[in-house]
């Protein structure tokens, strides 16, 4: 499905502890659910190495 990376190391690794640290917010009672969703997102582009952001940016410059 994705077939290249669109992100680099390092900000596979500041996604990756920021999506964690945001994930333990939400386990303190710190708005659950948005930051579960939040950190659970990061952490995932973090893990499979791409954004949808700059696919979402293209979108729409090309309109």
């Amino acid at each position: 499905m994705f077939t290249n990376c669109n992100i680099d190391k390092t900000d596979r690794i500041n996604r990756a502890v920021i999506g964690v640290l945001i994930f333990l917010a939400a386990l303190c009672n710190m708005s659950r659910t948005f930051f579960m969703t939040v950190g659970a997102v990061l952490f995932v582009q973090s893990f499979i190495g791409w954004c949808s952001i700059p696919y979402i940016l293209d979108k729409f410059k090309s309109k």
